[in-house]
C-alpha cells in the first residue's frame, strides 16, 4: 500500500521516525513524499496514485486494452477541463471536455495492475475525436485493432456517450466508415 508524507507522519510521529522505519526495512521510501509497506509497487501503481483522478487514455490506453503493442514513451493521462495541470515528466496530460469526465471510465486489470482508463467504446469516441492529433501509424493500427474487437463493442454505449460530445455527427461517422 502507498502513503504520503502526512500519512507517514501521523502514523509514526515525526520525519525521524519515519527514516528510522525506512532505515528499519519497516517502510520503504519509493520517491519524494511516496512511501510503501510492501515495497513491491511499481510505476504504474505510483503515477496512478499521485493522479488519482486522472484516467489512462490513448497510447497508455491503447497499450493496457491491448490495441497496439507499442510500449507508450509516458503515461498518457486525461483530467478534467480545468483540472490543475499534472507536473509529473512521466506524464502527459490531456483535458477532458466539460461534462465528459465521468463518462466510460473504467477500471481494468494489466498483468495484475489495477488501471483506470477508458472503457473500449469511448476510448473509441476519443480516437475519431483527436484522429487528426494521432500519429497516423498509431491510428491506422489502433482501428484495425478496434475492427478486429467490434463485435465486443457495444453500439448502444457508443450512441449513449456521443450525445455529450461537440460534433458528435463528425465522430460518428469516423467511427461507422472507418470501424464498423
Amino acid at each position: 500500500m502507498l502513503y504520503s508524507f502526512a500519512e507517514c507522519k501521523e502514523k509514526f510521529g515525526s520525519p525521524y521516525q519515519i527514516d528510522k522505519a525506512v532505515a528499519s526495512g519497516i517502510l520503504w521510501k519509493l520517491d519524494v513524499g511516496v512511501y510503501s509497506d510492501t515495497g513491491a509497487e511499481n510505476e504504474l501503481e505510483i503515477v496512478q496514485w499521485r493522479h488519482p483522478n486522472a484516467v489512462m487514455t490513448f497510447d497508455s490506453a491503447y497499450f493496457y486494452h491491448d490495441l497496439t503493442d507499442v510500449v507508450p514513451e509516458f503515461y498518457y493521462m486525461a483530467t478534467a477541463h480545468g483540472a490543475r495541470p499534472i507536473r509529473d515528466p512521466l506524464v502527459k496530460q490531456f483535458y477532458m471536455p466539460s461534462g465528459t469526465e465521468g463518462i466510460g471510465v473504467t477500471t481494468i486489470d494489466y498483468c495484475g495492475d489495477r488501471v483506470r482508463t477508458f472503457d473500449l467504446e469511448r476510448l473509441l469516441i476519443e480516437t475519431a475525436r483527436m484522429k487528426g492529433k494521432l500519429a497516423p501509424d498509431l491510428y491506422k493500427e489502433v482501428v484495425l485493432s478496434f475492427r478486429r474487437k467490434s463485435s465486443e463493442l457495444e453500439a448502444y454505449k457508443i450512441a449513449d456517450y456521443l450525445a455529450h460530445f461537440a460534433r458528435h455527427d463528425a465522430i460518428e461517422s469516423i467511427i461507422y466508415e472507418e470501424v464498423f
